[in-house]
């Protein structure tokens, strides 16, 4: 058990190293004379690639040859021939093998791997130079503009810049934003966003009930960089074609969606030269089906601070309306029953979390606040797929499924909503194989929605202002764009979209790659992959184009033979197409138990439980975005452990 133990926490700290620094020494090849051994790590770790294995696999000759010794013959040119010869001919042997270990898919992941080391060590040495030059840009800026309006330079005719507008402010332009070097790129910067904050979202769930404070989790996006300017806004309008944005400013921290309310504000209209789309969804779809009722009025829904925060308030409103005096047993039970539609992983976490929450303001141990209330808590979990946490191994899953039943959460699978009546009603059916369905309906205190997402408003209307060819290309409201990200249809070079309100496109006909997933890994390597091709000054538009299709973007200077621009972009005179890097999955199940799905290439590492558990906080101290919000998160969950939850209604 304690050897177990440790190999468990073993692979935990690898895991944790491998998201902190992501690089790449799995394979080590080394030569001793006519003798060539082979380290590397395959999909059974246990069965390494070495001579022996590969001498079953050729003739006597061959290894009589491959055993030699210089020192043994006398002509020295025709051993090593012959050693090139079968060096070549075991490679590619062992690349058409299919039943030997997957070489070359490991040596593409490795190669990938340290193609983003180096890119992640190039990163931060722009910071370090950023950081540097930063107080005496800003003071050349105070000098030369009115320091207070931000659009001052912008509007500057002046100068010769280039005019980069960054619309968002989550996981896509917070990336960007990071790592995009203004002072030496040659571009201006404006970010414009509702928000004046990046939110680290997964952890949104753990404020809903009170684990993190919602401060610790979020970085006003003007200390992401500050050579950058911020307006506080919500851009309503795209022109592609004239390359505008009308912005309406923000007078409260928000607007309203309202399309009645909007043209009483004032707007203002912004250009620009390229603009970067990262708008993302929003909350409340339900997988391209129209559920009647899935609204804010009837559900909560947790896709940013207010909706952690509404949800926070509501769930005390009804223990507190639960502990009044008069109210029958069944009425409690209704008050304290919560409602989760979706078991991704967003639903998942939630009951996660609120199963936590429950037994500490409800334990007798601790002295909850609601001990009383134990009895009439229960929580359900309503699913339309036959497993929970699709995205996960199957042995994942039903540890999933296995450890939120033992915590006495209701899970009904292959259940759909019909609609949601009100607050506190929801009916569901389970469609029969025979096509006939039967409606329930549901009494609850609460509806929590994690079933899906639906475009912004901003992107319906940014896609009727696309060509006919490029709407066509577009699933599930998506904008397309190409594999440099570029919008399929806007003027060359100058519309990038990125994550989850984009889906890449590969061909004329409308062939994707792949529809990514709506997470911030997508959207944060999208980003950066942005930053990158501006920080290297690729043209963007390419040097011709076929109808929508753009060529790969370039760089001018290296394409005329710059030897030392060459070298700085490590012989990437075309800037290579967005590949995403997936590093795994993690999702809390409450009571000290995660599941974690760490992976390289082929390769996965699978943890849950406790062991889970560790990587899990590990994993997302690594990934906090600042020096301040990893002390806070940490205090957080110290204060949570030490004094319970705090429950006052402020």
């Amino acid at each position: 058990m304690i050897s177990m133990m440790r190999v468990r926490m073993f692979h935990a700290c690898l895991s944790v190293l491998y998201f902190s620094m992501i690089h790449c020494n799995n394979a080590f090849i080394g030569f001793s004379d006519a003798s060539f051994i082979v380290h590397l790590k395959s999909k059974n770790l246990a069965d390494p690639v070495t001579p022996k294995r590969i001498r079953n696999n050729y003739s006597t000759r061959n290894m009589t040859v491959w055993n030699a010794r210089k020192t043994d013959v006398d002509d020295y040119s025709s051993i090593d021939e012959d050693f090139n010869r079968i060096q070549t001919s075991i490679w590619q042997d062992m690349l058409s093998n299919k039943d030997d270990v997957n070489v070359k898919n490991f040596f593409d992941t490795a190669s990938f791997l340290f193609s983003k080391t180096l890119d992640t060590i190039e990163d931060a040495y722009t910071h370090l130079r950023r950081l540097r030059a930063e107080e005496s840009y800003i003071d050349s800026k105070m000098d030369l503009y009115s320091a207070a309006d931000c659009l001052d330079q912008w509007n500057d005719e002046k100068d010769p810049r280039p005019k980069l507008l960054v619309i968002g402010s989550g996981w896509a332009a917070h990336a960007l934003l990071k790592i995009v070097d203004s002072l030496n790129t040659g571009y201006r910067v404006l970010c414009v966003s509702r928000k004046n904050y990046f939110l680290f979202t997964p952890m949104l769930a753990s404020s809903s009930v009170g684990t993190i404070e919602f401060r610790s989790i979020v970085e006003p996006i003007r200390d992401s960089n500050p050579t950058i300017s911020f307006l506080e806004g919500t851009v309503v309008d795209i022109d592609p074609m004239n390359q505008s944005v009308s912005i309406i400013l923000s007078t409260d921290g928000d607007i309203s969606d309202d399309e009645e309310k909007k043209p009483q504000l004032p707007s203002i209209n912004v250009p620009y030269d390229v603009v970067v789309y990262a708008c993302g969804v929003r909350a409340g779809g339900s997988g391209g089906t129209k559920v009647s009722g899935v609204a804010p009025s009837n559900c909560h829904f947790l896709k940013d601070v207010s909706d952690a925060l509404r949800l926070r308030v509501s769930v005390g409103n009804l223990f507190e309306r639960a502990s009044r005096p008069g109210i029958l047993d069944y009425e409690r039970r209704r008050l304290l029953h919560f409602v989760v539609v979706g078991g991704g992983a967003t639903g998942v976490e939630y009951i996660g979390e609120l199963s936590d929450f429950l037994q500490d303001v409800t334990s007798k141990e601790r002295k909850g606040s609601y001990a009383a209330l134990a009895p009439y808590t229960s929580i359900s979990l309503i699913h339309g797929g036959s497993e929970i946490l699709p995205q996960f191994d199957k042995a994942l899953r039903d540890k999933a499924l296995a450890s939120l039943e033992s915590k006495g959460v209701q899970v009904r699978l292959n259940t759909r909503v019909a609609a949601v009546d009100n607050p506190n009603s929801i009916r569901i059916y389970r469609k029969e194989r025979d096509g006939s369905r039967q409606e329930e309906k549901i009494h609850c205190g609460i509806i929590v929605w994690a079933a899906g997402t639906a475009p912004v408003p901003l992107t319906n209307l940014l896609l009727t202002k696309l060509p006919m060819t490029s709407r066509k290309l577009s699933q599930y409201g998506r904008i397309p764009v190409d594999r440099w990200l570029r919008v399929v249809g806007a003027p060359a070079g100058t519309f990038f979209a990125l994550g989850d309100a984009s889906m890449i496109v590969s061909g004329e006909g409308g062939n994707n790659d792949s529809v990514l997933p709506q997470t911030a890994q997508v959207a944060a390597q999208q980003g950066a992959f942005i930053a990158r091709l501006l920080n290297r000054k690729y043209c963007l538009s390419g040097d011709n184009s076929s109808d929508s299709f753009l060529s790969p973007p370039f760089n001018e200077k290296a394409k005329l033979g710059d030897f030392v621009e060459f070298l700085k972009l490590r012989g990437a005179v075309e800037a290579k197409p967005f590949r995403f890097l997936n590093l795994g999955l993690l999702a809390f199940l409450g009571g000290g138990e995660a599941l974690s799905q760490i992976q390289f290439g082929d390769f996965k590492l699978n943890e849950a439980g406790s062991t889970g558990f560790l990587l899990w906080r590990s994993v997302y101290i690594v990934k906090q975005v600042s020096t301040r919000t990893r002390l806070l998160v940490l205090f957080d969950w110290f204060k949570c452990k030490l004094f319970g939850r705090d429950v006052t209604r402020l």
